[in-house]
């Protein structure tokens, strides 16, 4: 019992030295190709309110929103991926009084194999076979723009070594002119929470938070400020963010030519809340 005790405080010292010791949280180490990938992620609006105005009326709803997803990556190459969507549900819906019940179906992407490459900070996706329908090739887009956004996390984070308990500010050069399409992150706080050794190595818990924006999302006419505050549990051995949970405020302002009423001022806001989960699969 005594030997038991003794490694037992010996690990837990050990455990504290390294905490003490900074680490680096963020570095290049691409996945091996022909790796498999499990992703699971939600993102979710419960209470959003959209808001469309034009010559004819103004409208002002609340706005619920999900999209549920099972991915199953597989790396094949630099910056590319096959992926496919075992489980990939949708819904949005529009209501005035009280909220109506749920109402998730499939998105045209279910079951389907894709092809996601990865130029710069953009995100590419198409099917690996036919000739999308424009529903699926909303769908495409919509992937992309998560990714893209999604990856965001580890500009947020830095290439510094960091102590546990450590804040900082992440500075993230801006592109040039109005960045159209392209993310781009201010005002980044991180601290490293704390640093825990697992079965599969030390883990990272950082907290981040901060603001993103976009100009011109998916080509709309429009503007897009995210404020988010978000926690990230990243597997240093890999650089893996093994879990990621996200909630923010999603706020577009913009326009649209619609169908039947012409030139329409949007102004949407949508308190939301992401959560990812990734895993390698076991060979």
């Amino acid at each position: 019992m005594n030997r038991i005790l003794t490694f037992a405080c010996m690990a837990f010292i050990g455990l504290a030295h390294a905490a003490e010791r900074p680490v680096v949280l963020n570095k290049s180490l691409p996945l091996r190709s022909g790796t498999v990938l499990r992703e699971k992620r939600e993102i979710r609006v419960e209470n959003g309110v959209s808001k469309k105005v034009n010559a004819k009326e103004t409208t002002e709803v609340r706005t619920r929103y999900l999209q549920r997803i099972n991915l199953i990556r597989r790396i094949t190459g630099a910056g590319s991926e096959e992926i496919r969507a075992s489980e990939f549900m949708t819904e949005l819906v529009h209501f005035t009084g009280p909220p109506p019940p749920p109402a998730e179906e499939p998105s045209p992407l279910m079951s389907k194999t894709m092809r996601a490459r990865k130029t710069g900070a953009r995100w590419d996706y198409d099917l690996d076979r036919g000739k999308e329908t424009p529903a699926e090739r909303t769908s495409l887009d919509d992937l992309a723009y998560s990714a893209a956004l999604l990856d965001m996390i580890s500009l947020c984070i830095g290439n510094e070594a960091h102590k546990v308990d450590d804040t900082w500010k992440t500075s993230i050069p801006a592109p040039r002119g109005k960045a159209v399409g392209y993310v781009v992150p201010k005002d980044v706080e991180c601290t490293l929470v704390s640093l825990n050794e697992t079965a599969d190595g030390p883990h990272a818990v950082i907290a981040i938070r901060g603001s993103l924006g976009l100009e011109r999302p998916m080509g709309y006419n429009a503007h897009v400020d995210i404020t988010f505050e978000a926690t990230v549990v990243r597997r240093l051995a890999d650089m893996l963010d093994v879990d990621t949970d996200i909630k923010g405020e999603y706020i577009l302002k913009g326009e649209a030519n619609i169908v039947g009423v012409g030139k329409t001022k949007l102004d949407f806001d949508y308190p939301f809340t992401l959560t990812r989960n990734l895993k390698l699969e076991d060979k």
